[in-house]
């Protein structure tokens, strides 16, 4: 134990005012009802678009300062509440992960930065320091005993703890909350974020995933082996570098704390909690101290998931709750959950992808893989992800990069799309024009069965399901992108700029480029066209030809066949055997 030992890292207050100078939080110090509107209000933010959305707009947190209940009271001046502070966007987790990014420089590279930020801290973790309780500032108020007690107004009934699908969820949730449990075997605590519920103001219950083998349900397990109670912590509005480890899977030989102190560049400072043989971040917000017994459980739920559908009720974790500690002014953290766009979405989304692209590049050698991308809003990241590769890979690459990403990690990849490079993975409509284009059904799918389920609606006919994998790369050459060409995109732009009209942002392709289906004379046509010389192309076409001789309507002239307009005669070179008729037929 080290007295007067400083903390040199951004704890949750720190951490909102340099959300708030990058222009990334709102403050709402109009009276919000948690138990009615303050998920409903955040949702608003996620659900559409904030005035014109622009990289320079993007979505931000929300801290709200004067929170109240639908009884009546009131938490003003005792306790804030955050939501969206770790992760509702990705400038936001890159601020939350200590990481300078710049929004022109795409998901895809904040990804690879975050991969390699995590990679470093498990590589180089940091030993947390243990201080004294009286100089932890979130042992300011303790209360135990018969301050838990009694019910309303009482315990964690003091605590503005928010609905947060209100109007389903059947109790106030911490969504951002923290578990804390320890390895009995090795010693070393996890850090897990598992939704957690409110039962009494001494009891609450958690949910902790089995099909993810998390590090709680590990630990759980153990002690029930052993028949001993379990003692949990949960930390509520954690410093930043801690809370984005709480989604991560770090390895089990390392102690999460550590992790963070990496992530921050330096140790965390730790404390004892009052009641159980913890350890908890001495700088977060508020502390919950129980223990669970393995060999019972309670029913909880339903809650709103990440997947799109509540999660009904089941039977999980109850906590007899024996100490909260907390700072004299405290700020809350909720996470926003159900349907994506989520703050998980948005942690697993820049995550996993760089993750699964470092294992398909380094691990299986699949050199022509550029880059990969799990979709998050809706379909909440692991059911549908898309890998980019170079042109002209050839099919057995593509398809081991194809069943390379479906089996990496469990219940990922349920839908599985490779393209090529001029498709954005993070744009579905691409991804979708891909697919609808330059697939063949009949050899570019492939369905395989035995997918886990994973974190999703519970299956009612079976106990797994099947993934599909679709090539939806060029299999050979096709005419240009029909977008004007670039240099003209550009030009028209400035001119944009210049009649006064708002910013533009392209959300989706804004320029036409050569797919190889095209040639030379088509080029000089266009760029006649562009120079107002268009009568020239039709003195070019003017010589017309039999119906019967090209096979009707809609029939395909060859690249050989093509017509040529002679610069300096003045007239059309046609091909030997003119007309030619493409070998391609079309369906009538």
């Amino acid at each position: 134990m080290q007295k007067g030992f400083q903390r040199k890292y951004d704890d949750l207050n720190d951490h909102l005012e340099k959300l708030e100078k990058a222009d990334l939080l709102w403050k709402i110090d109009q009276e919000i009802n948690k138990d009615r509107h303050l998920h409903a209000f955040v949702r608003w933010g996620y659900v559409g678009d904030v005035g014109t959305v622009l990289n320079s707009n993007p979505k931000r947190a929300f801290l709200f300062t004067n929170v109240t209940d639908s009884k009546g009271r009131k938490y003003k001046g005792n306790c804030d509440v955050q939501v969206g502070g770790t992760a509702g966007s990705p400038a936001i987790y890159a601020l939350s992960m200590g990481i300078e990014h710049k929004p022109d420089e795409g998901l895809s590279a904040l990804s690879q930065k975050i991969f390699d930020k995590w990679s470093h801290a498990f590589q180089h973790p940091i030993p947390a320091v243990e201080i004294p309780s009286e100089e932890a500032p979130v042992h300011e108020v303790v209360l135990t005993g018969d301050d838990l007690k009694g019910g309303a107004g009482n315990g964690l009934d003091t605590l503005p703890v928010p609905n947060n699908t209100p109007g389903w969820d059947t109790a106030p949730y911490f969504s951002a909350g923290l578990f804390v449990t320890l390895n009995p075997d090795t010693n070393i605590q996890n850090i897990s974020q598992n939704r957690c519920s409110l039962k009494a103001s001494d009891r609450m219950t958690g949910m902790w995933l089995i099909q993810t083998n998390g590090g709680a349900h590990q630990n759980w397990a153990k002690y029930k082996e052993r028949g001993e109670k379990m003692p949990v912590a949960l930390i509520v509005g954690a410093p930043p570098t801690l809370q984005v480890v709480g989604p991560q899977k770090v390895p089990e030989y390392l102690d999460d704390m550590d992790v963070a102190g990496a992530l921050a560049g330096a140790p965390y400072r730790k404390v004892k909690c009052k009641t159980i043989p913890l350890m908890v971040p001495a700088d977060a917000q508020i502390i919950i101290e129980g223990w669970l017994d393995p060999e019972k459980l309670e029913m909880e739920a339903p809650f709103g998931e990440s997947y799109g559908n509540m999660s009904v009720e089941e039977y999980n974790h109850s906590i007899t709750v024996t100490a909260i500690t907390r700072r004299k002014k405290a700020v809350l953290s909720s996470m926003i959950s159900q349907m994506a766009p989520s703050e998980s979405g948005v942690i697993k989304q820049l995550n996993y992808s760089a993750i699964m692209l470092n294992h398909l590049k380094n691990t299986l050698y699949i050199r022509q893989v550029k880059d990969v991308a799990l979709h998050g809003p809706m379909i909440g990241v692991s059911r549908f992800t898309v890998v980019v590769l170079e042109r002209n890979t050839p099919k057995t690459e593509i398809w081991r990069a194809l069943e390379g990403a479906t089996t990496f990690m469990r219940s990922v990849g349920k839908m599985t799309v490779a393209v090529d490079e001029d498709i954005n993975p993070n744009n579905v409509e691409e991804v979708l024009w891909a697919i609808a284009y330059r697939t063949d059904l009949m050899k570019s799918v492939k369905i395989v069965d035995h997918q886990a389920n994973g974190h999703a609606p519970k299956l009612r006919d079976r106990e797994w399901e099947a993934k599909i994998m679709i090539d939806a790369t060029l299999h050979y050459d096709m005419p240009p992108v029909a977008l004007p060409a670039r240099e003209l995109m550009e030009e028209a732009r400035t001119l944009w700029d210049k009649a006064g009209l708002p910013p533009v942002t392209p959300r989706w392709k804004w320029y036409g480029y050569n797919l190889g289906d095209w040639c030379e004379e088509w080029t000089k046509c266009a760029q006649r066209a562009v120079d107002g010389d268009w009568l020239i192309n039709g003195l070019r076409t003017a010589r017309l030809v039999d119906t019967d001789a090209v096979g009707g309507p809609t029939a395909g002239v060859p690249r050989e066949g093509v017509v040529r307009w002679n610069e300096k005669t003045g007239e059309v070179d046609y091909p030997p055997g003119f007309p030619l008729k493409d070998r391609f037929d079309t369906d009538e």
